[in-house]
């Protein structure tokens, strides 16, 4: 009986190591002038980055791999809740944009899986998760956008100047006059709420956001929405991404930016959903995402900052010359999240 189970045990790890061989065929891949052929692939991808950004993305992608796909644009909460619903079923294979903290979450919660990248040498260090849980590919600072036809109309005349920092924001004249995001879905707000707090302490950071809150006329679902309501002067003060301003600006309205001194930052990541459906097809866009090819692409889309080594900065803005707030901590952003949100619910 126990050779008769031995026979038996033996028969399975060879059918075992079979399946697992078959399993390694089926996922080789060839390439063609530097590009894995990956037709008949078909890529599932969460967005939080803009929209037009995802787009272009995944359209070069296909063009030079022949992977078709599908995407959801989404906010940075929204994604991972979506994420964290699915764990045991995954649907997408790649989470990418949003705020660093979302993808230093789904880290922690192993909603994703470890993937060093091909170019992942080519990002400077600050950028990617040590572990190659994630990834940036952008990277951009806060900032606060002011509609200059309407300041020159309106406010000018009032002996005040364009608001520069925080701080300015308190007035009451502005009473109305701010749009951000709502920090319950958007990222970009949290990041706001998470470097305050890490940069000058919560008490200051509360009463310090406890008084810009009451001057807010909105608060809007997504990151970018701001951006544009200050464009088109419905307000006339938006705080969001310095990326989303320049790509509103650059669309012909006439807004003015100002990155405020210890401001709070953003890397741009993208992040393998653990288990995915598409294993090698997610892989190959993680590697894609991160090329000087995309960092390259991206130069006249996002209004970004290439996180890569060999890639000229736009705009003639390099974040190292910026007086952000250079330690902030977007693990700690990551672990503060629940607490920091309850605080930021609670100021009326």
């Amino acid at each position: 009986m126990k050779f008769k189970g031995f026979i038996l045990f033996a028969l399975l790890l060879v059918m075992s190591l079979s399946a697992i061989s078959c399993s390694e065929k089926s996922e080789k891949v060839t390439f063609k002038n530097g590009y894995p052929d990956l037709k008949g692939k078909h890529l599932v991808v969460y967005v939080s980055s803009r929209d037009e950004v995802g787009r272009a993305l995944l359209e070069l992608f296909k063009q030079k791999t022949g992977c078709t796909y599908e995407y959801m644009r989404m906010s940075t909460q929204e994604a991972v809740e979506r994420v964290r619903a699915e764990k045991r079923d995954p649907k997408a294979d790649v989470f990418i944009g949003g705020t660093c903290d979302a993808h230093a979450l789904m880290k922690k919660e192993r909603l994703s899986e470890s993937y060093i990248s091909r170019n992942y040498s080519g990002v400077q260090d600050r950028y990617k998760d040590n572990e190659g849980y994630w990834i940036g590919f952008e990277v951009e600072p806060l900032s606060i956008a002011v509609n200059k036809d309407r300041w020159d109309k309106e406010y000018a005349n009032k002996g005040l100047q364009i608001p520069k920092t925080y701080e300015d924001l308190l007035n009451p004249v502005y009473k109305g006059e701010i749009v951000i995001p709502d920090a319950n879905n958007s990222g970009t707000a949290y990041t706001m709420i998470a470097s305050l707090v890490q940069s000058i302490g919560e008490k200051e950071a509360r009463t310090l956001l406890k008084g810009i809150k009451a001057n807010v006329g909105e608060l809007t679902m997504t990151g970018y929405t701001p951006a544009q309501k200050v464009g088109t002067g419905e307000y006339l003060i938006a705080i969001n991404f310095l990326g989303d301003q320049f790509l509103v600006k650059n669309s012909g309205f006439n807004i003015v930016t100002n990155v405020p001194k210890n401001c709070g930052w953003n890397i741009d990541a993208i992040s393998k959903v653990k288990n995915g459906p598409n294993d090698s097809a997610g892989k190959y866009f993680v590697d894609f995402c991160t090329s000087k090819e995309a960092a390259d692409a991206l130069k006249n889309i996002s209004f970004g900052m290439s996180t890569r080594k060999d890639t000229e900065v736009k705009n003639g803005i390099n974040l190292n010359e910026l007086n952000i707030y250079e330690e902030y901590n977007f693990s700690r952003a990551s672990d503060d999240k629940n607490k920091l949100l309850e605080m930021w619910n609670s100021l009326n």
